[in-house]
């Protein structure tokens, strides 16, 4: 088993947790500004943990940005996860007696806080959960121990009452994965796929009486620790355990059937901490419509609740309704039971009426990709921002609020936005859109993104490699300087597009492109002064250049790098820079003829790779290299270099350390830049320029 770090020692005595961090530590570095410049909300919110006997301290899981931590009762909340190593939260928990102590499980591993989610150290690489689609309560606590449902290796202890704890296997659902865990009566329960399973004498043994052979995918699994005890079923919905019968009993699937659109799947179960007749049940974030369902009487008839109100000054996004999106976790607090938060795919909402009605939290929930950040040429305030989901964001302000702009646009991902150099009210668009799989769609405004006109066009009729690394998504925009009708468009998988009539139609651009699979920021660019030449950085082939306005490629070498983004020199053509795995950055001084690899500090490991990269407009001396990590693990922050690349030093950011996925240096004095994230949304970051 993985033992705690050396330099942390766990005590758990009769249920009281402390918590021990012997390393020392020198004073640290002044750290550089950083201000939070993107909208709240827009993501999955996968978990939610309440203070034992405080409800302003709540702490929320994401799927993609680690934990957000709110002292004030959820008005506001800040980023708490720069120790993780996965940013993916399958569940969080207090302890019921001591509230600073905290345990958090994700795809990195099992984590514990002695701080109340300040900071976060790893106990177990092991345990872990890995699938992207988590299950409710997966962490319990009895007397001495605390118990660990995983995806894959079944469940976990971790006894409390030793002087150095350490998590052991509980033998019997090795491989199972586990979508809940509950204490009932001192028993250790764990809902799975194929029922109900209960922990006894050292045993697990089944606890499905009432359930059907054919209707066992258990997916929830809550009650209060004596009297009522309820599961869900995924298309049978909510049972009650009679404990006379010792046999489940169906509670109204029969009337929620009957509701508009006859919803075939349920998830998420919440039950009221005082009164445990008082219930709550979602359907299946797969299945639609949305609803919350509410009983009062134990299950026995259920109405749907939508009594949802946005803030006033939320942001635009696709998801606003009077109801929920795809419920995830249900708590109520203990301590003042009033008071509760529901989390789904797009919000965090609190109520303190028990239940009855519910109101969004938003400020400071960046749980947001982006994709691309565009700076208005003429307007240094306003900024398009490409986004998962949600689309193109739009900020007038700095960053302060945002609109969404997609009137035109089929919903879903966003992925790039470039403005005509001649006139920036011209725009192009790419997008992603949600199980839209049959075009490549390209969109194009006169108004500044007001309103969108589709000029995409078919994907090949080709099928793509059986390479992990290739989507097929469209990935890449680039608008010829010189004319803004000569449009090329990247894919990962398909290749590059061109059009030379502003998309009335377009021809394949990649004769000579041996490895047609280009992804990151900058992954084609147009050289600045002579408009025939391009380059482009692929994964598993290096750099290509054409000279002859993409009509062909040649390799610039014979590497099998995966490469990601490029950058020019604004004054130096023939200066360019990619970003390539390992930490490693290509620099070449003679317009891509030769390449010199240059390692950027620190420790290099096999999952983490330079990004993106960029050059101050003003003063190209500085560059900016943003890293990104593979299979959704931490990545290695931000680099900086003040002599044109020649050596760089690492940025201390006080954030988890998510992929960067774009960076854009402003006109300004100083360093001031825009950092886009994959999780974490938009941040503005101020320093100074080193002196020599």
């Amino acid at each position: 088993m993985t033992c705690l770090r050396s330099h942390l020692r766990i005590r758990m005595l009769l249920g009281i947790a402390l918590l021990t961090v012997l390393s020392g530590g020198s004073a640290a570095a002044a750290l550089p500004a950083l201000t939070p410049a993107g909208y709240g909300g827009g993501g999955r919110f996968t978990a939610v943990a309440v203070h034992p006997g405080n409800p302003d301290i709540v702490l929320i899981g994401s799927d993609v940005a680690g934990v957000f931590k709110s002292t004030d009762g959820g008005r506001h909340f800040r980023l708490t996860g720069q120790d993780l190593d996965g940013f993916s939260v399958a569940d969080i928990v207090f302890h019921p007696i001591s509230g600073h102590w905290v345990f958090l499980l994700s795809d990195g591993g099992l984590y514990a806080s002695d701080s109340q989610g300040e900071r976060w150290e790893k106990i177990s690489g092991e345990v872990r959960y890995r699938g992207r689609f988590s299950g409710s309560r997966l962490m319990v606590f009895s007397r001495y121990s605390l118990w660990i449902g995983t995806d894959e290796k079944g469940v976990f202890q971790l006894p409390l009452n030793i002087s150095k704890p350490h998590v052991v296997p509980v033998p019997g659902l090795d491989g199972t994965k586990i979508n809940a865990l509950t204490i009932h009566r001192n028993r250790l329960l764990a809902a799975t796929s194929n029922g109900i399973y209960r922990y006894e004498a050292g045993r697990w043994k089944s606890m499905n009486n009432g359930l059907s052979p054919d209707n066992r995918d258990t997916v929830n699994l809550a009650g209060d620790a004596e009297r009522r005890l309820y599961l869900v079923e995924r298309s049978r919905g909510a049972y009650l355990w009679n404990s006379k019968s010792a046999r489940w009993e169906s509670r109204g699937v029969g009337l929620i059937r009957k509701l508009p659109h006859g919803p075939d799947g349920y998830k998420a179960l919440g039950v009221h901490p005082v009164d445990s007749a008082d219930v709550w049940m979602a359907t299946h974030p797969r299945t639609w419509p949305h609803l919350l369902l509410h009983s009062d009487d134990a299950g026995e008839s259920w109405r749907p609740v939508d009594n949802f109100q946005p803030a006033e000054d939320t942001p635009d996004h696709w998801a606003i309704a009077k109801t929920v999106s795809a419920v995830e976790a249900i708590v109520f607090s203990q301590a003042r039971p009033s008071v509760g938060f529901l989390t789904d795919w797009w919000n965090v909402w609190k109520t303190v009426d028990h239940g009855r009605s519910w109101h969004q939290l938003h400020h400071g929930l960046q749980n947001t990709v982006v994709n691309d950040i565009k700076v208005h040429p003429s307007r240094p305030d306003t900024l398009y921002m490409s986004t998962w989901d949600n689309g193109l964001m739009v900020s007038r302000d700095g960053g302060l609020s945002w609109k969404r702009k997609m009137n035109g646009v089929a919903d879903g991902h966003v992925q790039e936005v470039v403005f005509s150099h001649r006139n920036p009210s011209k725009m192009y668009l790419l997008a992603n859109p949600w199980h839209e799989k049959e075009k490549i769609y390209v969109y194009r405004t006169f108004n500044g993104g007001d309103t969108w006109e589709d000029i995409g066009f078919d994907r090949p009729d080709m099928p793509l490699p059986e390479k992990g690394f290739v989507s097929g998504r469209a990935t890449n925009l680039a608008v010829d300087p010189f004319s803004d009708d000569v449009v090329y468009v990247a894919t990962n998988g398909y290749g590059i597009f061109k059009t030379v009539n502003g998309g009335k139609s377009w021809q394949a651009a990649s004769s000579g492109l041996d490895t047609p699979y280009l992804k990151g920021t900058g992954a084609l660019v147009i050289h600045p002064e002579n408009s025939r030449i391009l380059y482009a950085s692929t994964q598993q082939g290096g750099i290509y250049k054409s000279t002859d306005g993409a009509r062909t490629w040649r390799r610039l070498s014979s590497s099998d790098a995966f490469t990601f983004g490029l950058a020019i020199d604004p004054s130096d053509p023939e200066h360019i820079v990619a970003a390539a795995a390992d930490k490693t950055l290509l620099i070449s001084e003679d317009g891509g003829d030769t390449w010199k690899a240059r390692k950027l500090p620190g420790i290099a490991r096999p999952h983490i790779a330079a990004g993106t990269v960029v050059f101050h407009p003003q003063d190209p001396s500085v560059l900016l290299v943003g890293t990104l990590a593979y299979d959704f693990k931490a990545a290695d922050g931000l680099y900086l270099s003040t002599d044109g690349g020649r050596s760089f030093v690492q940025v201390t950011m006080a954030l988890p350390k998510v992929s960067i996925n774009d960076l854009v240096i402003r006109r300004t004095e100083g360093i001031s830049a825009y950092i886009g994230f994959s999780g974490i949304g938009l941040f503005r970051i101020d320093m100074e320029k080193p002196e020599k």
